[in-house]
């Protein structure tokens, strides 16, 4: 069934990709219906996640896909199987700066512990945290860089942060880090950049939490072409 999908999370490990985002289907508790497309018996690749122009899919995004069957994996109970083979996703639209202002404080998880909790009921959430800090860091020696989120969101925080696989936000960081091999933004100077930040927090395969999706009013600036992803 083709369905509208507005994107919210990408994430990039090594050559894996993931996707999740919410459908105009309600749902109880978060509003929206949350979905991740996923292919059976493989991970998305990154040719899944560009339109038949080479453009990438963009957090922020509305895509069109062929929803099949869901596939649910407690506690990754929103996995639905995509026909990934009628074609690349479709554009619709993205969220300009005004529907992003309406959008992210209305869907704001209210149960985020069902998600971040010892005992997860499901795997994806979005949340504004109370406050927020981000850490960038490269080694020169192993060229890999990589970024972490701390994110206070009532009493859940970690000193060691959130490790964040958006490869937008890598992106952006890595710009922002420049020749440095690490820096530290803390929440007010956060703020003061980017405006309001929301994330989309989903568990891994192993029950771990990670960022990927950075969502920011309005959009924080960054220049994007097909090798982004």
């Amino acid at each position: 069934m083709l369905i509208d999908v507005l994107v919210l999370g990408i994430a990039r490990v090594r050559n894996n990709y993931s996707l999740a985002g919410m459908t105009t289907e309600p749902d109880a508790v978060t509003g929206l219906r949350w979905v991740r497309p996923i292919k059976l018996g493989a991970p998305l690749t990154r040719d899944d996640l560009h339109y038949e122009d080479g453009a990438p899919v963009r957090l922020g995004d509305v895509v069109q896909l062929d929803l099949v069957q869901p596939q649910p994996q407690p506690p990754h109970i929103e996995n639905v199987v995509v026909n990934w083979e009628a074609g690349p996703p479709l554009f619709i639209r993205d969220l300009t700066d005004a529907r992003r202002a309406a959008f992210f404080p209305k869907h704001i998880d209210p149960e985020p512990l069902a998600v971040l909790g010892r005992q997860p009921q499901r795997s994806l959430c979005l949340v504004k945290p109370d406050t927020l800090e981000a850490v960038f860091s490269y080694d020169e020696e192993t060229e890999r860089f990589e970024a972490r989120l701390m994110p206070r969101i009532g009493k859940l925080y970690s000193e060691d942060g959130v490790p964040v696989f958006d490869p937008y936000w890598l992106a952006w960081g890595r710009e922002f880090l420049g020749d440095k091999e690490f820096d530290q933004i803390d929440d007010e100077a956060l703020h003061a950049m980017l405006g309001e930040t929301y994330l989309t927090l989903a568990l891994n395969a192993r029950g771990r939490a990670q960022v990927i999706g950075v969502h920011t009013i309005p959009n924080y600036p960054l220049t994007v072409d097909e090798t982004t992803l």
